[in-house]
């Protein structure tokens, strides 16, 4: 027997849609030839986005995130520049080794993105879990980078709400 499908499914469904169709409208300049594939690839991805993410009460976590993002990008291209001038300075100004970061977050979605977001912060590059924190690969080992991690580790931390101290 078929079981009815929630409201809220439905209508997280028809969202996720027209969000992955726009962003392949996007890709695809509209090519005529590839709506075919992007219908079928947008329900399939659609779909499985809605067992690996089921619809929940989620917009405080999106709207947090969304605020990182453009400081996520200057970060980026700041790091971008920061190896740049190490790798084509005269001198080569390194100091590499390793920081075993002991993180707050519990592992998961947020861990996650705090590893790979670390890679992305100027000389830094996450080399995987290391227990109850990540083994982060750094090209100086000063105070800095360990204050920068810690930094962007708390602001990721409040954007997941699991913080352990006030708002900042």
């Amino acid at each position: 027997m078929l079981q009815a499908v929630p409201t809220s499914s439905i209508i997280s469904f028809i969202k996720r849609t027209a969000l992955l169709g726009l962003a392949w409208l996007v890709m695809t300049g509209g090519a005529a030839g590839a709506l075919v594939y992007g219908l079928v690839a947008v329900l399939a991805a659609a779909a499985l986005s809605l067992v690996l993410l089921p619809p929940g009460p989620r917009p405080a976590v999106l709207i947090r995130l969304a605020a990182l993002a453009p400081d996520f990008l200057v970060r980026s291209i700041l790091g971008g520049v920061d190896v740049a001038w190490r790798a084509l300075h005269p001198h080569l100004p390194v100091r590499p080794g390793w920081i075993n970061l002991p993180t707050r977050m519990t592992d998961g979605p947020a861990r996650a993105l705090f590893g790979a977001e670390t890679s992305l912060l100027p000389g830094t590059l996450s080399a995987g879990c290391d227990g109850d924190g990540l083994k982060i690969h750094c090209l100086d080992l000063d105070a800095r980078t360990r204050a920068r991690l810690e930094a962007e580790e708390a602001r990721l931390a409040r954007a997941f709400s699991q913080h352990d101290g006030p708002e900042p």
